[in-house]
């Protein structure tokens, strides 16, 4: 057993030998034949690997995505031109509730001729109160004329409707709708003040002439009935009563076409308006 273990250290031994002495003879193989060519052995780059890596990467470098930039937030200006608020608004309201009536007194002429839109002016006959103030007599209230028209035929007279607008009560403008009900203690129907009918007068004026011719023979008539020529009263009344009849009978057409009577409000005539809507007073 022990000579194995020799003869294999020995074998070992002279393998080494011979490998170290096979590189020699190559070394020097190599040497005489670039000696030889007259060349030298290729310089190995003096880069290291590290350098290499970089130079390949600038070369091809990678596509780069665009990181979003960020954004500061804006900040917001300070406006100074602005005008100054109070810092509290003391603003005190009472109400007129919607079917208080207020009597008033009118200040100006209407008419059925006045065109729509004109203003009307009013002022309160007595004072009106409420849970914070007391508005006193002589407030001026204002109105327009939202409807006109002057007599017409069919013996319809003239119409004019007027409603307040406004309220004016310490120097501030309070708004509100209201009709006018009642004109010198007479109810008004749907806020129109219209004139009288025309259409009876008219029958009476068509009949007037007739009426006036009847009554002369019948003056006649009588005077001759008491003296010997009654026997003349047959002519003397027949005229007259047939052309008061036929007068009636046309009388009702004729009128047709006369009109009726203006529609005149004058200044000092005392109305009653009513609230068709609340007014918020300031105060």
């Amino acid at each position: 057993m022990r000579k194995i273990l020799i003869l294999l250290f020995l074998f070992f031994i002279g393998l080494s030998v011979y490998s170290a002495e096979a590189d020699d003879s190559v070394d020097e193989y190599i040497k005489k034949k670039f000696n030889a060519e007259g060349s030298s052995l290729p310089k190995l780059p003096s880069t290291s690997p590290k350098s290499i890596e970089s130079q390949n990467f600038l070369d091809n470098p990678k596509p780069t995505i665009n990181a979003p930039v960020s954004q500061k937030p804006q900040t917001k200006q300070n406006v100074t031109n602005l005008p100054s608020v109070p810092q509290k608004v003391n603003v005190r309201t009472t109400k007129l509730a919607r079917g208080k009536k207020l009597h008033v007194k009118f200040k100006s002429n209407v008419s059925s001729s006045t065109q729509k839109g004109t203003t009307v002016s009013f002022t309160t006959q007595e004072p009106v109160y409420t849970k914070q103030i007391t508005i006193p007599a002589g407030t001026k209230i204002y109105g327009s004329v939202v409807n006109s028209h002057n007599p017409q035929i069919f013996g319809n007279g003239g119409l004019v409707a007027i409603k307040a607008d406004y309220i004016e009560y310490n120097g501030k403008t309070a708004y509100f709708e209201g009709n006018i009900v009642e004109l010198n203690h007479k109810k008004i129907l749907f806020n129109n003040i219209k004139g009288s009918n025309g259409y009876t007068a008219g029958v009476k004026k068509v009949m007037r002439p007739a009426q006036t011719f009847y009554n002369k023979s019948l003056k006649v008539t009588k005077k001759l009935w008491k003296s010997p020529g009654c026997i003349l009263t047959p002519v003397t009344y027949l005229p007259g009563a047939v052309f008061l009849a036929g007068d009636a009978v046309v009388a009702p057409f004729i009128a047709v076409f006369h009109k009726g009577n203006r529609a005149y409000v004058k200044a000092g005539t005392t109305a009653t308006v009513k609230l068709t809507s609340p007014a918020y007073i300031e105060y």
